[in-house]
């Protein structure tokens, strides 16, 4: 197990002004964004930074985000000298943890290999939690990783050298980010037995652990066709109300206390033919916008004719696959239009 977390250095304790963070590229790289673009975005952005620096390219690796970490580093000197850093980093190990291990290792060999001490220090990652993390400052770290890289950062910017800690995007083709990847990849594959274990890894990974086998234990139905082995992502956004997020779940579950099958069949919604009944078949639980068949969550959200152009404009087909129906956006959109059109209705069942 990981020792504890050292004493923190005191609130007052600044960092050093020559080490700066950057989480961004500058220019906005909209969700979506190709890699082709991405790697043009990173690449100006990366041109404007000091060339004449040691560039150091880390990258950490977890199997699912919770098995056998690799981290992994690429360094280039100024003078072309070139290094390649690999150690495991736990057989538990996130993402996140793997990360940190990249990091720590990188900058700890350019304190033992102090040649170029004079030049600046350009680091780059891709990934934002772990910059975010240290941006903190060296009294806000909460892992002994933290603070084993802070110490590393203050050692290194003694004297007032430049230290500069860039994120990058990931999986875009830029060279040094792909050489660091295949360093923590490779590194993943290194004995894990000596690697220690933090106490917040184990935490998570047996959280994680306890999700998977709940997820796996679902019974086959409506809601796990629809999200498969995945949890509902949360319901947010600046126009979601109560009322719209109870019908994103509730049809999400397969019970939309709106549907009128599920009226009928708590005999809320009696017919002449039959004041109530669990049959998806009978006519008294039709759809009273299509009456072609029950207005189930998946005639809803699926099938449902006078919902067709709510589907185009969200899904941009007429039937869409249940995965392409499993937004918050979509399931609301939908909802509302259900809603507005059934109030539309003038004439009784």
């Amino acid at each position: 197990m990981e020792q504890l977390l050292p004493q923190r250095a005191p609130p007052w304790a600044e960092s050093a002004t020559s080490i700066s963070f950057c989480l961004d590229v500058g220019a906005p790289l909209p969700p979506g964004s190709s890699p082709s673009r991405k790697k043009e975005v990173a690449s100006f952005h990366l041109a404007s930074l000091p060339q004449c620096a040691s560039w150091v390219w880390t990258d950490g690796s977890a199997d699912g985000g919770v098995l056998n970490g690799g981290a992994g580093a690429a360094i280039d000197f100024p003078d072309g000298e070139q290094h390649e850093l690999r150690t495991a980093a736990g057989r538990l190990c996130s993402s996140f943890r793997a990360e940190m291990f990249a990091l720590e290792m990188a900058l700890n060999f350019l304190l033992d290999n102090p040649a170029h001490e004079e030049d600046p220090i350009v680091c780059c990652t891709d990934s934002r939690a772990a910059l975010a993390a240290l941006r903190e400052g060296p009294a806000a770290q909460r892992s002994a990783l933290g603070a084993t890289i802070w110490a590393a950062l203050s050692a290194l910017a003694r004297g007032g050298r430049r230290i500069h800690l860039q994120w990058v995007p990931s999986h875009c083709n830029i060279p040094g980010n792909e050489h660091a990847d295949t360093l923590a990849k490779e590194a993943a594959a290194l004995p894990q037995e000596r690697v220690p274990v933090d106490v917040r890894t184990v935490h998570r990974a047996a959280a994680r652990a306890a999700r998977v086998r709940a997820i796996r234990s679902w019974p086959q139905g409506w809601y796990r066709t629809l999200m498969g082995e995945r949890l509902p992502p949360p319901v947010s956004g600046v126009d979601v109300d109560r009322t719209t997020a109870v019908d994103i779940h509730q049809l999400r579950a397969g019970h939309w206390s709106k549907s009128t099958q599920y009226l009928h069949r708590i005999g809320r919604a009696p017919s002449r033919q039959c004041e109530q009944c669990n049959d998806v078949f009978c006519r008294g639980g039709l759809c009273p916008l299509c009456r072609e068949e029950a207005d189930i969550p998946f005639h809803v959200l699926v099938r449902c004719k006078a919902l067709m152009a709510a589907r185009i404009k969200k899904c941009y087909t007429i039937n869409p696959d249940p995965e392409e129906v499993r937004g918050s956006d979509v399931v609301a959109t939908l909802a509302a239009a259900y809603s507005f059109l059934q109030s539309q209705l003038t004439t009784p069942r």
